[in-house]
């Protein structure tokens, strides 16, 4: 009797060691799903396939976390898929016995490209570039000009090689006496320019030689300038806002994707932390 008794005890030993050791032999993959935007995805799909092969799969909470267990050691592969985002594989994945490999994921969402028309009166053009020696520039390429800004004639200067500003302050076309060069503003002609704000300009144009009959007698130049509409300030206005509010949402996201990085990385550490605790309360 004492014999069968210490046959059947230490089959249970050999039992519960070999149970014992099969689940020991199991590791888990857990992580979290994010967007490119620092955002969780929830309900998302999460697969698990070793070489091609399904195992099994997760779905993504509203945290954007996951987990699958129990894996047998070896190389898997995690395929995340969702409405809201591209689909997105993670491979060459080990598994080891007895430990968490941590697969986090960043998804790309899915833009669905908006078809935009913008509309703007219709301007026809003051000359035929082709015919005449002339230079035109907008407002946005003034900017960048090596003139001080808002300077009209030293704009002028920079962009038509053949004028110069005499020391009467004056332009010069071509060498011709400064009351010799026609300036229209607005379609309206005018004695000078001096008046006009290099800021106000929305295009600024240098006719030089060849120049069309209906500017009349001009012995030097003709300078054209159209100002800015009501509507282009705005429109300008809007560019720099728009501009701005990019940049400063740029950094904001690069010091969000910071900030998650490090609290994944304490999660990570605490989720690890937990675990090693409860094996030592088991063992």
């Amino acid at each position: 009797m004492k014999t069968l008794k210490k046959i059947i005890a230490s089959l249970a030993i050999v039992l519960f060691s070999q149970t014992v050791f099969a689940q020991a032999s199991f590791g888990a993959i857990k992580g979290k799903v994010t967007t490119t935007d620092n955002l969780p995805l929830f309900g998302g799909l999460v697969k698990i396939t070793q070489s091609g092969n399904y195992v099994g799969g997760a779905q993504t909470d509203e945290n954007g976390k996951y987990s699958y267990k129990p894996l047998s050691p070896g190389f898997y592969e995690v395929t995340v898929t969702s409405i809201e985002s591209r689909t997105k594989m993670i491979t060459n994945i080990q598994v080891n016995p007895e430990k968490t490999t941590y697969v986090d994921v960043i998804v790309a969402t899915n833009t669905f490209t908006e078809v935009v028309i913008e509309a703007e009166p219709y301007r026809a053009p003051i000359l035929d570039q082709t015919v005449y020696s002339m230079k035109s520039i907008n407002s946005t390429d003034l900017i960048h000009l090596a003139a001080p800004r808002g300077d009209v004639n030293a704009a002028i200067v920079a962009i038509a090689s053949d004028v110069q500003l005499g020391s009467d302050g004056a332009l010069h076309v071509r060498g011709t006496r400064g009351d010799a060069t026609a300036y229209i503003v607005d379609g309206v002609k005018s004695q000078n320019i001096t008046a006009v704000s290099g800021l106000s300009i929305d295009n600024l144009t240098v006719i030089t030689g060849g120049l069309p009959a209906q500017y009349g007698d001009v012995l030097g130049g003709v300078i054209v300038v159209t100002t800015k509409d009501y509507f282009s300030g705005i429109r300008q206005k809007h560019m720099r806002q728009t501009a701005m509010q990019e940049e400063y949402d740029r950094k904001q996201r690069e010091k969000n994707a910071k900030a998650e990085e490090e609290k994944r990385r304490k999660e990570i550490e605490e989720e690890l932390k937990l675990e090693e605790e409860a094996k030592a309360k088991k063992s």
